[in-house]
């Protein structure tokens, strides 16, 4: 039994080099110009889970690097990666959403996505889902968590994030 945890132990540790190398090894590719090398790279170890290469291939979608601008396209593999924990691809989904860039504006989705984005600790996303508290922006409007999440914004590195926590406190915002 320990035989067989430490040869799955050994699997696991394998398989994330193995990530980071087809996340290197598309940089690499890309850097001397082979674009479209890079792009299906990506695009496999995408396909292996690896979510900073989904997020490569999102951009490529979305910035018509090697193919079509397809945002449709581009956002699936950005939700793909955020889902797999890279919480800059959940702000770029939580801001499409904000927006209604290449999809319909939807408060509440931009507001799950901002959500996920600080739970990963992008501060952009903290301050953004603390100002959506304190407008009432697809969720009713609540300064006491608006605060809270200002605060994250400010311990992440935002000074905005700062100036609201001191605003809402000197308003008797608990």
């Amino acid at each position: 039994m320990k035989k067989m945890r430490t040869v799955l132990l050994l699997l696991a540790l394998l398989s994330v080099n193995i990530y980071a190398a087809s996340v290197e090894e598309g940089i690499k590719e890309s850097n001397q110009g082979n674009k479209v090398k890079a792009f299906e790279i990506f695009k496999a170890a995408c396909e292996e889970k690896n979510p900073l290469a989904c997020q490569y291939v999102a951009e490529a979608y979305n910035q018509g690097i090697t193919v079509a601008i397809d945002i449709p396209k581009a956002l699936k593999f950005y939700t793909k990666s955020c889902e797999l924990g890279l919480g800059k691809s959940c702000l770029f989904i939580a801001n499409s959403y904000n927006k209604g860039t290449g999809v319909e504006k939807n408060y509440p989705k931009a507001l799950k996505f901002y959500g996920k984005a600080c739970d990963n600790s992008v501060a952009m996303a903290c301050q953004h889902y603390a100002f959506c508290y304190e407008i009432g922006r697809g969720v009713k409007r609540d300064r006491t968590v608006s605060k809270k999440y200002y605060k994250i914004a400010c311990e992440l590195g935002i000074d905005d994030g700062c100036f609201y926590v001191k605003q809402l406190t000197e308003m008797g915002v608990k």
